[in-house]
C-alpha cells in the first residue's frame, strides 16, 4: 500500500468514527441519560434498522413493529439478517449494527482504491482522483442554505449507514470482477453474486450496476463481433444482479406496510442543486466524453453518471422514491472522469501541474470534510425531546417492557416510539412516519393529546379502548408528559410501574364502557 493510500484510509476511518465519539462525548458531559446507538445525524434511520434486527432475530424475517397489527415477515436483507443472529445471541440492536461500520469503512475503502488502480496510471492521478472520490465536497444550496449536499460525501454514509457504503463497494467489485472474466472471454458467477449482495443492501446501487453494465456493453460493441458464447457473462450478470430488485417490485406490491412506506418516503430534490456542487468535477470529466472509450472499464465509467442520472430522474416520478439515492457514490466515476479529461487536455504540461493539481484537491476535500465534521457537532448536541440519548427513567422503562414476557404493543409518543420495537421488540402504534401508516400524524396528534393531557376524560378512555381493541397493552409515558393519564384513563389501568419521571400502564377493557 502507497503512503497515500494509507493516509486516506485512516483519515477516511477517524471520519467515520467522529459521530460515534460526539455521542460519547455527549454521555461523558451529561449524566443520567442513555445513548441509544443512534450513530447518524438523523438517528431515525437508525432506530429502523434496529427495528429490523429485532425482527430477524425473532423471524429471520422482517416485519414491520410500528404498527399495533400483525405483519407479514418477508422482507428478506443479508446483513440484517447477521446482525439478527448476534441479537438473537444477546447481542444489543445498536450494537450488532455497529459492529457493520468498520467493515463497511474497510470494503469501501479497498474497493475505491482498487477501482481508481485499476483505471488510472501514474500515482499522482490515482491519488487525487481517491482522496476525491472518498471526500470531495463543494458548495451548493440545499433548502435554502449554502452549504454540501451529505448524501455524496462517504464520509457522511459511515455515520450510520453502513449499506449504503456495503452496496457500494458490492458493486464497484462487481464490475471489477466483471471486466476481469470479460478480458477472459469466459463465464463467472462472481460479478452476478456482487451485484445481487448490491441489489439486497442498496436496491439503487444493483440498479446503477445495470445499466453501468449494458451501456459499458453497448459501447464496446463497435469494437468486436458479439458471439453467443459471450452473451453468457452479461445475462448471468444481470439476471443474478436483477433477481433481488424483482423481489423488492413485489414486495412493495404484496405486503402493504411496504407499498405504505414506499408511498410516504416520495420526495422530490432540486437537480440543479446536485449538479451545482458537482461542477468542480463535472466540467473537466465532460473533457474525457470526447473519445471513444477503449475499455470496458472505461465505458462503465462513463456510463455509471449517466446512470445515475437516469435514475435520479426516475426517483422522482410514481416509479421510484428518494433520488438522491442515485448519486451516492458518483464521486468515484465523475473523479476518474475528471483527471481523464484533464490530462487529454494536456494539464500534465502546465507548469506546476502537480502543485496546482495537489493544490486543487486540496480545495475540494478538506474545507468540506470539516464543514460536514463542524454540521454535525452542532446537531450530536443533547437536547430535551432527543431521543438519540433519553433518561435513565425511561431507559427502564423500556427494559422493563423488553423483559415482561406478556405479549402486546406499546403506545408512546413519537420520541419513544420509535425507539419501542429496536429495544423491546414489541409493536408500537406510532413511531417511524415511514411505517407508522397510514395516517401517520393523525396518529402522532391523537397520542400526543392524550400524553399530553389535551383530551377530556371520555375521549381518552374511548382512544385507549380503542388500542386495546388493537391488541395494545401498555402505555409509556416519557419524562416530558404531563396528562396525569392515572386520572384521565383511569377505569382501564390494570396495573401502574413508576420508573423514576417514566411511567409504565398496562391497560385492559376492565370497567371501560366506550368502544373504539
Amino acid at each position: 500500500m502507497q503512503w497515500y493510500e494509507l493516509t486516506l484510509l485512516v483519515v477516511f476511518a477517524l471520519v467515520s468514527v467522529w459521530v460515534v465519539a460526539l455521542d460519547l462525548w455527549q454521555m461523558a458531559l451529561h449524566g443520567g441519560h442513555f445513548w441509544t446507538g443512534a450513530d447518524s445525524l438523523w438517528g431515525v434511520d437508525q432506530f429502523q434498522y434496529q427495528s429490523w434486527v429485532r425482527a430477524s432475530s425473532q423471524h429471520v424475517l422482517v416485519s414491520n413493529l410500528y404498527v399495533l397489527h400483525q405483519t407479514p415477515a418477508d422482507y428478506f436483507q443479508p446483513a440484517i439478517v447477521i446482525s439478527g443472529a448476534l441479537t438473537a445471541l444477546g447481542v444489543p440492536p445498536w450494537l450488532s449494527l455497529l459492529l457493520w461500520k468498520p467493515v463497511a469503512v474497510a470494503v469501501a475503502f479497498f474497493a475505491l482504491r482498487a477501482y481508481v488502480n485499476r483505471t488510472l496510471v501514474g500515482r499522482p492521478a490515482r491519488a487525487a482522483a481517491l482522496a476525491l472520490a472518498l471526500f470531495f465536497g463543494s458548495w451548493t444550496i440545499v433548502y435554502g442554505s449554502i452549504g454540501p449536499i451529505g448524501d455524496m460525501f462517504p464520509g457522511f454514509l459511515a455515520w450510520g449507514y453502513p449499506f449504503a457504503l456495503l452496496a457500494l463497494a458490492a458493486m464497484i467489485a462487481a464490475l471489477l470482477a466483471y471486466d476481469r472474466a470479460r478480458a477472459k472471454e469466459g463465464i463467472s458467477w462472481l460479478p452476478g453474486l456482487l451485484g445481487a449482495a448490491a441489489s439486497s443492501l442498496h436496491p439503487w446501487n444493483g440498479a446503477l450496476l445495470i445499466a453501468a453494465v449494458v451501456g459499458a456493453e453497448l459501447a464496446m460493441v463497435r469494437w468486436r463481433r458479439i458471439t453467443r458464447a459471450q452473451l453468457r457473462l452479461p445475462v448471468t450478470t444481470l439476471a443474478l444482479t436483477a433477481i433481488p430488485l424483482v423481489y423488492y417490485v413485489v414486495l412493495g406490491r404484496a405486503d402493504p406496510s411496504w407499498h405504505l412506506a414506499q408511498q410516504a418516503s416520495k420526495h422530490s430534490f432540486p437537480l440543479w442543486s446536485v449538479a451545482l456542487e458537482l461542477t468542480p468535477l463535472l466540467v473537466p470529466a465532460l473533457l474525457a466524453y470526447r473519445k471513444y472509450p477503449q475499455t470496458f472499464l472505461g465505458a462503465a465509467t462513463m456510463a455509471w453518471p449517466l446512470a445515475a442520472l437516469a435514475e435520479y430522474v426516475l426517483s422522482t416520478t410514481q416509479f421510484g422514491a428518494t433520488p438522491l439515492h442515485a448519486v451516492q457514490g458518483i464521486t468515484a466515476p465523475l473523479a476518474i472522469l475528471a483527471i481523464v479529461g484533464l490530462r487529454d487536455v494536456g494539464f500534465g504540461r502546465v507548469r506546476y501541474s502537480l502543485v496546482v493539481g495537489t493544490l486543487l484537491v486540496l480545495t475540494f476535500t478538506v474545507p468540506m470534510t470539516f464543514k460536514e465534521m463542524r454540521l454535525a457537532r452542532r446537531m450530536t448536541v443533547f437536547r430535551v425531546g432527543d431521543n438519540n440519548y433519553i433518561t435513565n427513567s425511561e431507559h427502564r422503562a423500556l427494559d422493563y417492557l423488553a423483559r415482561d414476557p406478556r405479549p402486546g404493543g406499546v403506545v408512546t409518543r413519537v420520541y419513544l416510539g420509535e425507539l419501542v420495537p429496536g429495544m423491546t421488540g414489541r409493536r408500537t402504534y406510532v413511531g417511524d412516519c415511514l411505517w407508522s401508516q397510514p395516517a401517520c400524524h393523525e396518529r402522532e396528534g391523537d397520542v400526543l393529546s392524550l400524553f399530553q393531557g389535551t383530551s377530556t376524560p371520555a375521549a381518552a378512555q374511548r382512544f385507549v379502548a380503542y388500542l386495546v381493541s388493537r391488541k395494545a397493552r401498555f402505555l409509556l409515558s416519557d419524562c416530558e408528559s404531563s396528562g396525569h393519564l392515572d386520572k384521565l384513563i383511569a377505569p382501564l389501568i390494570v396495573s401502574e410501574h413508576r420508573f423514576g419521571c417514566a411511567t409504565v400502564y398496562e391497560v385492559g377493557n376492565r370497567g371501560a364502557r366506550a368502544s373504539g
